[in-house]
């Protein structure tokens, strides 16, 4: 089925996100992630943590605090922060101690200079419209030093988590014959369903960004899926320099090959220029 082009998407995938992360089932699954979450994460914050130990770091979209821990090796100057309340209530009760606060990355009351790193996993950059994005962006830049770097991770628009297949037989896996388990399945597939339904009409693709439901979390999320030629662009116009960018496995696509990438998603190191 054709879908519609749009220069930028509408404005309540925010709204949409927020509500589906505070989801009883996603916030168990946040609250119990911990480490990281695979080499290619690793391997790009590890790669500026030197510039940035003991400095102060962003950490955005903290979800259930798993990255807190990791971060903190880098500096202990640290603030987590993410805009749903019920994950930041998760990551208090987890870490009482670290400073967690409720924020939305695309205005930030932080003072401008404020960071030697920000970081933003798991994608959550792609949880709003492409306005939004670009707004975090540009906070991003203003609350970062100058030479600061910010790591995060994105959906590919190439990649296979765009316009996931359903039926997901895979839910049915290690159910067996235990009844309770064949009924927990069968609804988990039957919600995955509706949601993929319910949120259809909201796909959009330009051929470099796009917009659809994301099959993680029962097709709850409504998220954007970006081309790398497209991220480096969007950063190129609020003021950074892509350094570069690593797929899961933490293999590093050089420019050459950003535009055939099939990588379900890939993690960026861009930098602020001043310095």
């Amino acid at each position: 089925m054709a879908v519609a082009a749009l220069p930028y998407f509408r404005s309540d995938l925010g709204l949409i996100n927020r509500k589906a992360f505070q989801r009883r089932g996603v916030l168990r699954h946040f609250g119990l992630a911990s480490g990281w979450l695979e080499q290619g994460e690793q391997i790009a914050v590890l790669s500026v943590a030197e510039a940035a130990g003991g400095a102060p770091i962003l950490d955005i979209g903290v979800g259930g605090g798993r990255t807190a821990p990791l971060m903190q090796e880098i500096s202990a100057d640290y603030c987590g922060i993410d805009f749903a309340p019920a994950m930041i209530a998760v990551a208090h009760k987890r870490f009482p101690d670290v400073d967690f606060r409720e924020m939305d990355a695309r205005c930030m009351s932080f003072n401008d200079d404020a960071f030697a790193l920000a970081t933003f996993s798991y994608n959550g950059i792609d949880a709003v419209d492409l306005k939004g994005r670009h707004a975090i962006m540009r906070e991003v830049h203003r609350v970062l030093r100058p030479g600061g770097c910010f790591v995060f991770s994105a959906l590919n628009r190439n990649g296979r988590e765009w316009l996931p297949r359903w039926p997901n037989w895979e839910v049915f896996g290690g159910a067996g014959l235990r009844p309770l388990r064949l009924l927990r399945a069968a609804a988990k597939l039957l919600l995955s369903g509706v949601n993929r339904v319910r949120w259809s009409g909201r796909r959009r693709d330009d051929g470099e960004v796009a917009v659809g439901s994301l099959a993680a979390h029962d097709f709850s999320l409504v998220t954007m899926f970006t081309s790398p030629l497209a991220t480096q662009r969007q950063l190129e116009e609020a003021g950074f320099r892509v350094e570069a960018m690593f797929d899961p496995d933490g293999r590093a696509l050089t420019p050459e090959v950003w535009r055939d990438s099939q990588a379900p998603w890939y993690h960026v190191v861009a930098r602020k220029g001043g310095v």
